[in-house]
């Protein structure tokens, strides 16, 4: 690709004339970076800017400040190069990198020469200021363009998966499977196993796979390793934005010259475990093998299933759906209504979460639940039978709490979170630090039933010292965290209220109001005031959470009682029909190959 249509793609220069253009392809130098190398660091004079022809660079504002991933075709350093400011962040590169350099003279010669482009970058430069992607960790994914695929142990059939992987990739843009069978053929035997040099050889092998990514500028590229470590499986885990290790779920974590190839790579591409499981396989030792790659992310995958597949390709590039749900009591049924229309619309969910009441459906959903079954679930724990009446002494809580987590236990059994084959996670409250508290891994029963904990109502669970409640205390629908795994657009179930307890006709003020029952309202409860309490919200609340989401469902719910169980069926009812009124206009915009993302304003979208 020569340095003129890589201007023709760059949102910068792309609205230019020809003249313009070819003025500024003939001063344009071109930089290679190999990854892990810093293109430039925060305080250092802005003296040239930058276009990603092929790979991957991460800008790093620092510790207090999120990352932001620069992909193929955008441009660094235009802001500091305008402004005369130095660079405002270090830049590195997240893998092996071409850049095409324009000098600070030559672009400042350029505008002088041709004062309307001026005005052309500086729209696009305002106009990529004021709007960014969603959320930046989302950005990051959407940034993932070529997948490396990794055996960690000796036997594991890598082609297979990688296909598999490049057929689902394949329904989004189109993609190409790269080999070392593939190169052989076309450079030559052995030149697969090019060492990574200086030599003759090694920039045949680069130069031919920068054509290849070239080529496919707007697709995807799957990197294919070899069953073992050698110099090929490195140079896929060079040119990948993404390192996916596949292991089986009868694998044993162990320090295979693989896995420490991985460990040990000098570039910062993102790695996730990727276990291969049968339907009815145990999920093998999962924390083993995230402590031993040094990672948070894993996958599940049925061999030969292409939904799971489909579902993995979603959440590697930005388009996986997240679902998650809020806390709220009995209104925490209208998520079954939601669950419902999910169902009905044909709207996958590929990761779940929530707080308290949405912490146990997301849970049923996560555990492969479907709508009715999870309908039935919770009927039987909240309205034919009633566990958490377990009444007890309130010297700590007014229930044991002992009846609930062995119901929990019943529907769960001993599952952990970490093996379900959804991802899934849910929030407490530490009361000890005042702070939310996620569990992506741990008994599910447990911290489902610990997310549900009311302060008051139901014993803190204690976690090495430290005491865990309801997560609707500090985060009431988290969707947040939610955002923060990046995988794709969110949908939020909120079903709180704000203001649940008031006292009408009393005037006041007046302390023992309650206590005698005056006012021309329902009499309030203990119970009652203690659950307002944990869930207290605010319309500023309400706000920030929505911020979080792609699509925000605010159920209309005003009226239902924390503990009206026994309107399950309207209540339910009420949320399928919102739910279906708010996600029907959105649904082919979920669904789009080309990834739903919500604009919003934010200042460092352009370093």
């Amino acid at each position: 690709m020569n340095s003129r249509d890589v201007l023709v793609r760059c949102d910068l220069f792309s609205a230019l004339d020809v003249v313009a253009l070819e003025w500024l392809a003939e001063r344009s130098t071109q930089l290679g970076l190999s990854g892990g190398d810093y293109l430039c660091h925060a305080g250092e004079e802005a003296r040239a800017l930058y276009i990603v022809m092929t790979g991957h660079l991460r800008v790093e504002f620092g510790a207090a400040r999120a990352s932001l991933d620069i992909g193929r075709f955008e441009a660094v350093g235009a802001i500091g190069l305008f402004s005369g400011r130095d660079y405002g962040a270090s830049v590195r590169a997240v893998r092996d990198t071409l850049l095409l350099r324009i000098d600070r003279g030559d672009l400042l010669e350029f505008v002088q020469r041709h004062p309307a482009a001026m005005l052309t970058i500086t729209r696009e430069m305002i106009s990529r200021l004021r709007r960014v992607r969603f959320n930046r960790p989302r950005a990051s994914t959407l940034q993932h363009r070529s997948f490396a695929v990794i055996p960690a142990t000796p036997g594991v059939d890598v082609e297979r998966v990688a296909r598999a992987l490049a057929a689902a990739l394949h329904g989004f843009a189109p993609t190409e499977l790269v080999d070392a069978a593939r190169v052989d053929a076309e450079l030559g035997p052995g030149l697969s196993a090019t060492k990574i040099d200086s030599g003759e050889a090694n920039g045949r092998l680069i130069d031919y796979l920068d054509r290849v990514e070239s080529q496919a500028a707007t697709g995807f590229l799957v990197y294919a390793a070899d069953h073992e470590a050698s110099p090929w499986s490195r140079r896929c885990m060079r040119q990948a934005d993404h390192v996916l290790v596949v292991v089986r779920a009868t694998d044993q974590p162990q320090a295979t010259p693989m896995v420490e190839d991985v460990v040990g790579r000098e570039v910062t591409q993102y790695v996730a475990l990727v276990v291969l499981r049968e339907l009815a396989q145990p999920a093998g030792d999962v924390r083993g093998w995230l402590a031993r790659l040094g990672t948070e992310t894993h996958f599940f995958v049925r061999p030969g299933m292409a939904a799971d597949h489909t579902s993995l390709a979603r959440q590697l590039t930005g388009r996986g759906i997240g679902l998650v749900l809020g806390g709220g009591g009995a209104r925490g049924f209208a998520h079954l209504g939601l669950l419902r229309a999910l169902d009905d619309l044909d709207i996958p969910v590929d990761l779940t979460g929530g707080t308290s009441m949405g912490a146990f459906v997301s849970a049923l959903l996560a555990c492969g639940f479907r709508y009715g079954d999870a309908e039935q679930c919770m009927r039987e724990t909240f309205v034919t039978h009633n566990y958490i009446n377990d009444y007890m002494l309130p010297r700590v809580s007014l229930i044991r709490g002992r009846k609930l987590l062995g119901r929990l236990r019943e529907v769960f059994g001993r599952r952990q979170i970490e093996t379900l084959r959804m991802p899934y996670f849910c929030v407490t409250t530490n009361l000890t630090r005042g702070v939310p508290t996620v569990h992506p891994d741990g008994e599910l029963a447990m911290w489902v039933g610990a997310s549900m904990a009311i302060p008051g109502i139901a014993p803190p669970v204690v976690w090495k010292g430290d005491l865990h409640v309801d997560g609707s205390v500090v985060n009431s629908m988290p969707s947040d965290i939610m955002q923060q795994y990046g995988r794709g657009p969110v949908i939020g179930s909120d079903v709180s209220t704000v203001g649940t307890v008031s006292a009408p006709g009393v005037e006041g003020p007046d302390p023992e109001a309650l206590l005698h029952g005056r006012g021309s309202g329902e009499k309030i409860s203990l119970i009652d005031i203690l659950f307002s309490t944990a869930t207290l919200t605010s319309e500023t609340g309400v706000k920030m959470r929505a911020s979080h989401c792609d699509c925000y469902l605010r159920m209309p719910l005003e009226g239902v009682g924390l503990f009206d169980w026994k309107r399950m069926d309207e209540i339910v009812s009420t949320g399928y029909d919102y739910a279906m009124k708010s996600l029907e206009p959105v649904r082919d915009a979920l669904l789009a190959p080309d990834g739903y993302a919500q604009e919003q304003e934010d200042p460092d979208s352009l370093f």
